[in-house]
């Protein structure tokens, strides 16, 4: 326990309940502890930020009064603001708070039950406070994620009655950005300690003692030992509220949640299941039914199902067989007798899969696998510069996509910029770009996680470019790890921007990587580097662009970005000589090896240090094997061609093919020495 936890003294009763006692249902679905416990941790708030979707839940109709504050994250100017909602979607009440001031609004609650809180914090800070109303922050639901900066506060979590197992995801930037958190249990006795120095997340699988469950847990999350206290995530799952509160006095759990991705291609799993979690046994609910229906749209009913008992809380259910191609609504109702206890909506799609994109995760360009090298923020004048530097793709204004394609370069359409996703501009430069055969991909929007753009609308806009283009992908940039899975189903290519110099570790680029295929393995993912300064940090220097390149590459990136070439007060050819020179090489080194990096990797190589990074990909009867070191210390690494590429043998001999090296394959091994931020590209015969 550390010091500033053991100053807080902790009395809080045991509120242990029957897995079978059936649960008292507030209005509009949610339930509460019979005992939230006497805690006496620090009370205060913490310094939220991005956009998220929280509830008030009124239990006494009367006035209720928000409150939000805006905090400066950077140099960030955007205003926090809010809007509160009734449960039939009418705007009751709306602030907005400038960069260091604060902002409240009251309206009538006329009925007990929950309001929708819907906060848009751009990219700084802000703090919430509710009067008249319970204030539940979403930690799970949807997967929205508990986001904080800078400072955090006790959170509370509510582990349902018969709660059996949970787990508590505590997730840093990957950037040296890290925290840690104490779990305590009812009674205060810290149960798991949670950090994520020298990794993108921890998690904590709490298998719930005996009297524990029923009850209200606590979360206090810190700066941790090394690194910097600034963005941190809290991701719940499992038998736990997906809300969390400031407040004991405020937790409650909903009876249920539904949801579903909306978009089925054929490379992917053609049938589309509803994701059901019960916070309790359905019998607890007093003999409730579980009912879905999927209706076309012309209102048929595709596919209905209903259930009165589950095998767990967590239960996905599905139509048998794919439905036909086309657009569906489907809806989950938890109903008891004629009561219905909670209700959720969505759509599905059913579309073919782009036609550009292959089932080992290759873009096709004129019909001819493809790996994009691109930039940035270029502008019509420096289009043949950048094609001489060795790019093949660059993100441009729709307005200059003919200027980039008279340069011999693809084109990804920023359909965003200067056009709100969605909107009649936005679709407009669909309608008339669709036919240019320059067009690699179209993005779709920047960053909507950051943001917490509304998913339905990314959904929107992605289904009206596949209605009118089945042949180009959809790419959107992600920016919050805890997010990949919510975000990554509106798109086809997600790009993964990682910026760790100045801020952090280049390690970390193997960490979100590899994060983002656990999370999203059905999704083609991009990497898009870092070659501008944080403000008031050190320039990239060139040999860590190499190495950054050659981590993204054997962490399984697909294409290669970087940003940027040209932003206001940044223009890379004058400012960051060393590192432009150093990308036409690294270019140069590509187009040898493309042939390679149009293949699949055949596996990841293994390290008796753990400190270098491999893996091998082949072009016919060559195996060309990338290895990195990311770290600032010289080692000396045993690359095990047996883990690499297992069942194939080779020469006797590896050629170091950008060093003009040979050396000896011993044991099925090779045995070199790596320098700080070394690379390494070996080339073997195999038959």
């Amino acid at each position: 326990m550390r010091a500033r936890l053991l100053t807080c003294a902790v009395m809080a009763s045991l509120t242990a309940a029957s897995c079978n006692a059936q649960i008292d249902l507030l209005p509009g679905g949610f339930f509460a502890p019979s005992d939230t416990g006497a805690w006496d941790l620090e009370e205060d708030h913490t310094l939220l930020r991005y956009s998220r979707d929280h509830v008030l839940y009124v239990t006494d109709p009367g006035d209720v009064t928000v409150t939000i504050g805006s905090r400066r994250v950077g140099q960030n100017q955007q205003p926090a603001s809010f809007t509160v909602r009734s449960a039939d979607g009418a705007d009751l009440a709306t602030a907005s708070a400038p960069v260091g001031e604060s902002a409240s609004a009251t309206f009538s609650a006329t009925a007990a039950g929950p309001y929708e809180l819907r906060v848009d914090g751009g990219r700084n800070g802000f703090t919430l406070a509710a009067e008249g109303a319970k204030l539940l922050l979403p930690a799970g639901y949807g997967g929205q994620s508990f986001h904080g900066v800078t400072s955090a506060a006790p959170i509370y979590i509510f582990v349902p009655p018969g709660a059996e197992r949970f787990e508590v995801n505590l997730i840093g930037q990957g950037t040296g950005e890290t925290a840690q958190a104490h779990l305590l249990m009812p009674g205060g006795d810290e149960l798991r300690y949670l950090s994520t120095v020298g990794k993108m997340n921890d998690v904590a699988s709490i298998e719930v003692p005996a009297g524990a469950d029923g009850a209200v847990w606590a979360l206090v999350i810190e700066p941790a030992d090394e690194g910097v206290f600034e963005d941190f995530e809290v991701l719940l799952a499992g038998d736990v509220s997906p809300y969390v509160s400031e407040r004991p006095e405020d937790v409650l759990c909903p009876a249920m949640q539904a949801l579903s991705e909306r978009v089925s291609r054929e490379r992917r799993d053609p049938i589309l299941p509803i994701d059901v979690t019960l916070y309790a046994d359905l019998a607890q609910f007093g003999d409730a039914t579980l009912e879905l229906v999927a209706r076309s749209e012309d209102g048929a009913d595709a596919w209905t199902e209903s259930l009165t008992q589950t095998d767990g809380r967590s239960i996905s259910v599905a139509p048998g067989e794919r439905l036909p191609d086309g657009k569906y609504e489907w809806s989950a109702r938890l109903v008891q007798g004629d009561d219905e206890i909670r209700r959720f909506e969505g759509r599905w799609w059913y579309i073919p899969a782009p036609n550009y994109l292959t089932e080992d995760g290759m873009t096709l360009v004129n019909g001819e696998p493809f790996f994009a090298r691109g930039l940035y923020h270029v502008e019509p004048e420096d289009y043949e510069l950048v094609k001489a530097q060795g790019f093949n793709v660059v993100q441009c204004h729709a307005d200059n996509v003919e200027a980039a394609q008279a340069a011999g370069l693809n084109t990804g359409v920023a359909l965003y910029w200067g056009s709100s996703p969605g909107s009649e501009e936005w679709r407009a430069k669909v309608d008339r770009l669709m036919d240019n055969e320059s067009i690699f991909a179209w993005w779709i929007q920047d960053e909507p996680d950051g943001s917490r753009m509304s998913t339905d609308l990314l959904a929107d806009c992605y289904m009206y470019i596949r209605e009118r283009d089945p042949n180009r992908p959809a790419y959107t940039c992600l920016c919050v790890p805890g997010s990949y899975p919510d975000y990554a189903p509106q798109t086809d290519i997600v790009s993964i921007d990682v910026y760790p110099i100045g801020r952090g570790r280049i390690e970390s680029i193997a960490e979100t990587l590899e994060h983002a295929q656990n999370v999203i393995p059905e999704h083609i993912n991009y990497f898009i580097g870092q070659i501008w300064p944080w403000p008031n940090a050190r320039q990239v220097e060139a040999p860590e662009h190499r190495t950054m390149t050659y981590l993204a590459l054997t962490h399984g990136a697909r294409g290669l970005f970087w940003y940027s070439f040209r932003d206001p007060n940044w223009y890379i050819p004058d400012d960051n000589r060393a590192v432009w020179a150093e990308m036409k090489r690294v270019n140069d080194e590509l187009t040898v090896l493309e042939p390679a990096l149009l293949n699949a990797n055949l596996g990841e190589a293994t390290f008796a240090d753990g400190a270098v990074h491999a893996s091998a990909r082949r072009a016919g009867d060559e195996l060309f094997v990338m290895a990195v070191n990311p770290t600032d210390e010289a080692v000396s690494a045993q690359l095990l061609l047996s883990e690499v590429a297992p069942g194939l043998t080779c020469s006797a001999a590896a050629e170091e093919i950008f060093e003009d090296r040979q050396l000896r394959v011993v044991d099925g091994a090779i045995i070199d020495e790596f320098e700080p931020l070394a690379v390494h590209v070996y080339r073997l015969a195999i038959p």
